[in-house]
C-alpha cells in the first residue's frame, strides 16, 4: 500500500474520533446541566413544558451515560464501533421526537432549527459508526 492510504485510514479515523470526542462533550455537559441545573437547562436550552425536575434529572441521566461511553470510545472507535451505533440509535430517536413535534405543531424557526442540529447530531454518529474493514486498521498500520 502507498503512504497516500495510510493517510487516509489515518484521516478517517482521526475524524471519527473528533465526531465521537465533540458529541461526547456535549452530551455530557448536557447530562451534568439536565442533573445538577434542571432548571437552568429547562429555561436556555430545553424548554418544552411543564417543567418537571424529575424527568430533567432522568433525561441527565441518560443522556450523561451515553456521554461518557462516546468519550471512552474516542481512543479507539474501531473497538468501541456498537457504543458509538448506539448512541447514534438514541440520537435518531431523540430527532425523530423533535421532527414529530415540529410537524405535529406549529413551530418557530427556532424550533426547526433545534430538529436540524440533532438531526446533524444524528448523521455525524452514523458516519462516525460506519467500520471499515479490519484489513485498513492492521494491515496497513504494520506497513507504515
Amino acid at each position: 500500500m502507498n503512504k497516500a492510504s495510510v493517510r487516509s485510514t489515518t484521516a478517517y479515523t482521526r475524524f471519527v474520533q473528533v465526531i465521537v470526542a465533540l458529541i461526547g462533550i456535549a452530551y455530557t455537559f448536557a447530562g451534568i446541566a439536565l442533573i445538577f441545573f434542571p432548571l437552568w437547562f429547562f429555561q436556555t436550552i430545553g424548554n418544552f413544558p411543564p417543567f418537571n425536575s424529575h424527568y430533567e434529572g432522568d433525561l441527565g441521566a441518560f443522556i450523561l451515560a451515553i456521554g461518557i461511553g462516546l468519550l471512552l470510545a474516542m481512543a479507539q472507535p474501531q473497538k468501541h464501533i456498537w457504543t458509538i451505533r448506539i448512541a447514534a440509535l438514541a440520537s435518531l430517536l431523540h430527532a425523530a421526537n423533535h421532527l414529530y413535534d415540529a410537524i405535529a405543531s406549529p413551530s418557530s424557526v427556532n424550533e426547526w432549527l433545534q430538529v436540524i442540529v440533532v438531526w446533524i447530531v444524528v448523521l455525524l454518529l452514523v458516519a462516525a459508526s460506519v467500520q471499515r474493514p479490519p484489513a485498513t486498521y492492521s494491515k496497513m498500520a504494520g506497513q507504515i
